[in-house]
């Protein structure tokens, strides 16, 4: 990694004038020394999350986050500063814990006395679009009847209400019919007893 830009291992001689910070910075110093970005790095670079990272950094998440977007808006506008590295070690930290346990999974596959599946999930967790392969859309419900629902007007649900209320009172009397027809009277043999 390199060292932060502006750092020059020789500080100058004597105070500065005014004991004030030069004319051509403008607003407060900023807290991400080198010490700080380090540390992070180091961590994220062993598996720990940017929450994780600042903490025992030494500092918060929200601050992390601000230092990365800043370093994000520096590289879309062009520019180069102590954030645009900062988010370049950060994500080469982050891709090299991931390539580890890329290896980690593809050595799984080959020695059958490791077991794999945890960082299978860990990589599946952290970085779905990579390493999950996309699911299926769902079976659309109601078992090859239809769908369950239908958005239909007004009119089209009356019209259908009737239909079925037709067929259901046209099978109604079709069973009533039936089973009010009185059996027919068994035919008697000719011995008369």
């Amino acid at each position: 990694m390199s060292p932060p830009r502006g750092y020059d291992p020789k500080p100058p001689t004597g105070k500065p004038a005014g004991g004030k910070r030069a004319p051509k910075f403008s607003g407060p110093a900023t807290t991400l020394t080198y010490k700080i970005q380090t540390a992070i790095v180091a961590e994220l670079r062993q598996g720990s999350t940017k929450r994780m990272a600042a903490a025992l950094a030494g500092t918060t998440e929200a601050r992390l986050q601000n230092w990365l977007r800043r370093g994000r808006e520096a590289i879309e506008s062009g520019k180069r500063s102590r954030y645009t590295e900062f988010v370049v070690e950060v994500e080469r930290a982050q891709a090299e814990f991931q390539k580890s346990r890329v290896k980690d999974a593809l050595d799984s596959i080959s020695d059958k006395t490791m077991d794999g599946r945890g960082a299978r999930w860990f990589l599946a967790v952290t970085a779905p679009k990579d390493f999950t392969i996309p699911r299926e859309p769902a079976a659309p419900a109601g078992n090859a009847h239809g769908p369950l629902f239908e958005v239909i007007t007004p009119d089209e649900a009356r019209a259908k209400l009737d239909e079925k209320l037709a067929t259901f009172i046209a099978k109604h009397l079709k069973a009533q019919a039936a089973k009010d027809v009185p059996p027919e009277p068994a035919l008697e043999d000719g011995d008369g007893d």
